[in-house]
């Protein structure tokens, strides 16, 4: 049983991974930022990817983080502010802004989300796709996307566990199998909302403000551990960049290969940007 307890870490940890770069490439650098031009089917793959592995709804991903980055560690009133910024949270509330952010941010997107300015186009750009009827009649339901996540993990384990344990199939087994399935989704779910929590948190402890970027300041670690995300004051002061982090970016080489592919161009290169 040892080897189904590391498949189903295994699993877990594989679909979190799949998020982030969804999170980071189409999500973040892509329909936010327009830091890649995408062709149709990589926005088609990002829109399911985006159901299945981050259980949120695309726009308004889109629209929250745009918001982010117009009032980024700013309190003006209820609906003019940061949606999700620690300083912002502590005090106004009193509370560990950071570790609310660190550990909550499911409920702080959420809420959120419920904002008027969430709610309607105030953050839409001529650039972005509208919305279709696949996004009002699919997408628009993300619980049903983490549903159908966890049923893939499930059937995953139960199609692969047998074999690789050398047991034969029984129901007893296919049971445990399921059972494994559903911490196997919990185990990526986590790992999404703790490592989004980590960027929107320990990135904002920046010891003063830079204009346009609030508190942002670079944390080199995260971005090994997060696809580039880590170097979040140089993505505030240029999100046009693809490629955020100078060392650690697993997300720009997955822009790289897609961009071999033909399915993605590059809007704005990063030398060509810094070196002024």
């Amino acid at each position: 049983m040892l080897l189904l307890v590391v498949l189903t870490l295994a699993l877990g940890l594989v679909g979190a991974g799949f998020a982030g770069v969804t999170i980071t490439v189409f999500l973040h650098r892509g329909i936010t930022h327009g830091a890649i031009d995408m062709r149709r089917p990589l926005y088609e793959l990002g829109r399911w990817m985006t159901w299945l592995t981050t259980f949120m709804r695309h726009w308004q991903w889109r629209r929250v983080h745009r918001k982010h980055h117009l009032y980024t560690d700013v309190w003006i009133d209820e609906v003019r502010h940061d949606p999700h910024s620690p300083v912002v949270i502590a005090e106004r509330e009193g509370i560990d802004g950071f570790r609310r952010v660190a550990w909550h941010m499911a409920a702080i997107f959420h809420e959120e989300a419920k904002c008027p300015d969430i709610v309607d186009t105030t953050y839409d750009t001529a650039a972005d796709r509208p919305l279709d009827g696949l996004d009002r009649l699919l997408f628009d339901r993300p619980v049903v996307g983490a549903i159908v996540a966890g049923l893939a993990y499930a059937a995953t384990l139960a199609v692969a566990a047998p074999i690789a344990i050398g047991e034969r199939r029984t129901v007893g087994l296919e049971a445990l199998c399921v059972l494994a399935g559903v911490v196997a989704l919990a185990i990526h779910i986590v790992l999404l909302l703790r490592f989004g929590g980590a960027i929107n948190s320990d990135c904002h402890r920046g010891a003063q403000v830079t204009p346009g970027a609030g508190y942002a300041k670079n944390v080199g670690i995260l971005s090994f551990l997060i696809f580039g995300e880590g170097e979040h004051l140089t993505h505030h002061l240029h999100p046009q960049l693809a490629r955020i982090s100078r060392h650690w970016d697993l997300g720009w080489r997955v822009i790289q290969v897609l961009r071999a592919l033909g399915l993605a161009q590059v809007a704005v290169e990063r030398e060509s940007v810094m070196s002024r």
